[in-house]
């Protein structure tokens, strides 16, 4: 082989090469160039392709956050109907709270009437009835209607006398009285005693009195 022959070649496969290298830079690109290596794709064509994959990358990425978007409005709709729900029983609540309120004060009010309107008819009732107003020192006496019907008296009972008691004085110049109805007497400790009730002593012409 001469050298022109070799140099003929090298141009031949030189200008094979640049139209392929051509191809491969200003092909379109939907265009694939057949190398002795394999099939290559253009400049525009990867260029093309790098550009669907990152749309579609992207578009992914986009729908996700349109999707987790329109997930946390939802929730947030949610939780909005469930807080005005839960106001709106809570406000119900308190509107039910304070009406059962106002009707237990209500009801205490009317029977604080009602008691004091049965007081006053118990006090009338027993003023009618002529019936004492006190207690005070009336220990162990008992009811006895008047003798004009109008009303009712405390009186002593018979059942509870009294008791007199009768001793000299240590000098002997005096008679003294001693008369009780609740107290403890020892009847050696006097010269003379009685029980009564309603009854007074005196001493006339130097005698012992009894008034009835």
């Amino acid at each position: 082989m001469s050298l022109q022959t070799d140099l003929h070649d090298a141009v031949t496969r030189v200008a094979a090469d640049s139209a392929l290298l051509h191809a491969v830079v200003h092909g379109s690109p939907l265009e694939t160039v057949t190398t002795e290596g394999g099939a290559v794709v253009t400049v525009a064509k990867l260029l093309n392709d790098a550009d669907a994959r990152i749309n579609l990358a992207a578009q992914g990425l986009l729908a996700q956050s349109q999707s987790a978007a329109q997930d946390v409005l939802t929730s947030a709709e949610l939780a909005s109907s469930e807080a005005d729900r839960a106001q709106s029983a809570a406000s119900q609540g308190v509107t039910e709270t304070n009406a059962v309120l106002q009707l237990v004060q209500t009801s205490g009010n009317q029977i604080l009437v009602d008691a004091e309107s049965v007081l006053q008819q118990v006090i009338a009732r027993l003023l009618a009835v002529g019936l004492p107003d006190t207690l005070t020192g009336a220990q162990g006496m008992l009811l006895k209607v008047k003798a004009d019907e109008s009303g009712y008296e405390l009186v002593n009972t018979a059942a509870l006398p009294r008791f007199y008691g009768f001793q000299l004085s240590s000098d002997g110049s005096e008679l003294l009285l001693t008369e009780g109805r609740d107290a403890d007497f020892h009847a050696s400790d006097f010269q003379a005693w009685t029980l009564a009730e309603g009854v007074t002593f005196a001493i006339h012409n130097n005698a012992l009195e009894v008034q009835l």
